[in-house]
């Protein structure tokens, strides 16, 4: 059974379309994560024509991500489909490296594989502001022994692992098919031992080192936190939408989209009104600190700006008061507003803002956002010498208002900041905190710089993630934001609580352990209620290897990678040159 047939090479990458989907919540059949790969790799492996190996790869993973990704067209339909390629197309260029090593330097895929995949990962995370989801990692997120060692190499050891494992199992069937080799060298016992022996001994050492990480009782419990869940859909409006792919738009939206709740005063001012009852009734386990969502509601809470917004105040009143009355902390999402009437480039700067009421009623203190996603808060190129590219693509996006001249894009905040607070439930202790904003806890360096604070010192005892995923409806978004902010946890040794509209909110564990979800049934992350949940958040004594020294790992993947691609234009130039 050669694999030259485009019906035999759209099977192959159709089953791991499959299988891949299947790793990744709401599913989540983690063992099939060891095997997903292993039909593309026979493709890869075994085929004779390249271009088709690298066309069935990207049509592969633009399936993939189309399909597991379709939450995005919620929030931005254009962006959703630009995404998805991007990515898509890093898949021909996993394929490309491979194909080569494997093929003409007779490299096992159990090692070729696992180096090249997680050089994909860690650049998929980084560039164009980076989207790091749908890692092999992710998968694991349960596996609480599998996953210890991303305190030392990250979430893209974890990957690596994972990867390894699946070209183990593809060298083990290339070799045992010789109807699969057709031009390729056969694999040799010997290259199948290899691969065995390499991929066992990473799945040892990383079982080992898992249960001896799971078994140091190094955490203690810190402050008890009151994480605050409301249920609010958002989205832009149908009046945002402009032309004739508004028409389109506005029909995709009647297949995709789930009602969303009018955007006025009145009913922001009833969102208020919800989340401090919610504030009221989780008040009686005594919390040391209450967190709600990113922008619970219409909020601008700094000093230059509250008084202009008569909702801002009562806001800033009420919350002040919570602190106050109910001696503890209150930390919001909220959005901050400075004008700058002498600034040449804008008469105000906008912020995406975490701010720190505490029980002395002084002015809050605030985290601003540093980590802007694309199109959702900030559009590229505004203050460069690119600027007409910047109002093209200012105009296609629709927060742009719907002449498309409304610049909505925030400015970064300058300071990864952190704060501290007594917790008289923990005897009066002194407790460090940060305050990642939404995806900020999906990007690996975010967290990473809350508690690095170099070589020696661990400058934070634990996260508090704030997100408003309304904006993707009620579905698999959630169950897989929740998923990839494990890995935050366990990489610095910081138990993590999170409030995020829609949900879903609860703790996470040092270990990575998901307790106290704000949920319909505690025992499946799923979004949709309204709602709060007290525990107490770990606080952790390592200060991790991985905190130290950051992505290391990984950008060694990246880089030997890179060096396979030029190894393999460099014999192609000279294969060419032969004749």
């Amino acid at each position: 059974m050669a694999i030259e047939t485009q019906r035999m090479m759209a099977l192959l990458s159709l089953a791991t379309l499959v299988l891949l989907s299947l790793i990744f919540e709401p599913i989540s059949w983690w063992p099939v994560a060891f095997i997903c790969l292993v039909p593309w790799l026979i493709l890869i492996g075994g085929a004779t024509r390249a271009p088709r190996v690298y066309f069935h790869s990207f049509v592969l993973a633009l399936a993939f991500f189309l399909f597991n990704m379709r939450w995005l067209y919620a929030a931005t339909g254009l962006g959703y489909l630009a995404l998805s390629v991007y990515q898509a197309a890093y898949f021909p260029l996993v394929a490309l490296a491979v194909r080569h090593v494997v093929r003409r330097r007779r490299w096992p895929l159990a090692v070729a594989l696992p180096i090249v995949w997680t050089g994909s990962e860690i650049l998929r995370g980084v560039v164009i502001s980076g989207f790091p989801w749908f890692f092999l990692s992710h998968s694991l997120h349960g596996v609480l022994t599998l996953i210890q060692v991303s305190d030392l190499v990250g979430a893209y050891g974890v990957s690596f692992m994972v990867a390894a494992v699946n070209g183990t199992f593809a060298d083990v069937i290339l070799a045992s098919a010789r109807s699969f080799q057709v031009r390729a060298p056969r694999l040799n016992l010997r290259g199948t031992s290899l691969s065995l022996v390499f991929a066992l001994a990473i799945v040892i050492v990383v079982v080992v080192y898992g249960q001896i990480q799971l078994h140091r009782g190094t955490t203690s419990a810190g402050p008890r936190v009151a994480v605050i869940q409301g249920d609010y859909i958002n989205s832009v409006g149908p009046e945002a939408y402009k032309g004739l792919a508004g028409s389109i738009t506005r029909l995709m939206d009647r297949i995709y989209l789930q009602p969303s709740q009018p955007q006025d005063e009145a009913f922001e001012e009833d969102k208020m009104l919800s989340y401090l009852s919610l504030l009221d009734a989780a008040a009686k386990e005594k919390p040391d600190l209450y967190l709600l969502p990113e922008t619970p509601w219409m909020l601008v809470l700094n000093p230059e700006a509250r008084d202009n917004y008569p909702l801002a105040r009562r806001s800033f009143i009420a919350l002040r008061q919570q602190a106050m009355q109910r001696n503890a902390v209150v930390v919001t999402g909220s959005a901050s507003e400075i004008p700058t009437p002498n600034d040449v480039l804008t008469e105000h700067r906008r912020f995406n803002s975490a701010t720190v009421f505490t029980p002395d009623g002084s002015e809050p203190e605030r985290y601003d956002k540093i980590h802007l996603v694309y199109f959702g808060e900030v559009v590229p190129f505004r203050f460069t010498r690119l600027h007409f590219l910047y109002l093209w693509l200012n105009r296609l996006v629709p927060f742009s208002g719907p002449d498309g001249d409304f610049e909505y894009s925030l400015f970064r905040g300058t300071e990864f900041r952190t704060f501290t607070m007594k917790a008289s439930g923990a005897g009066d202790k002194t407790f460090r905190f940060a305050a990642p904003i939404c995806y900020e806890d999906v990007m690996p360096y975010v967290s990473r710089r809350f508690v690095s604070g170099g070589s020696n010192e661990k400058r934070t005892d634990f996260l508090l993630n704030i997100s408003n995923d309304g904006w993707f409806g009620r579905g698999i978004q959630q169950p897989q934001h929740l998923a990839i902010c494990v890995f935050r946890a366990v990489e610095n040794r910081v138990g993590i609580a999170r409030a995020v509209n829609t949900g879903v909110s609860g703790f996470i564990q040092p270990s990575g352990r998901v307790h106290d979800l704000v949920t319909h049934d505690p025992s499946s992350p799923w979004p949709g209620n309204s709602g709060y949940a007290v525990a107490s958040v770990g606080v952790d004594s390592r200060y991790t290897w991985y905190s130290r020294y950051g992505d290391w790992f990984a950008w060694s993947c990246a880089l030997l990678w890179l060096l396979l691609i030029i190894d393999y234009w460099i014999v192609r130039a000279r294969t060419l040159a032969e004749g």
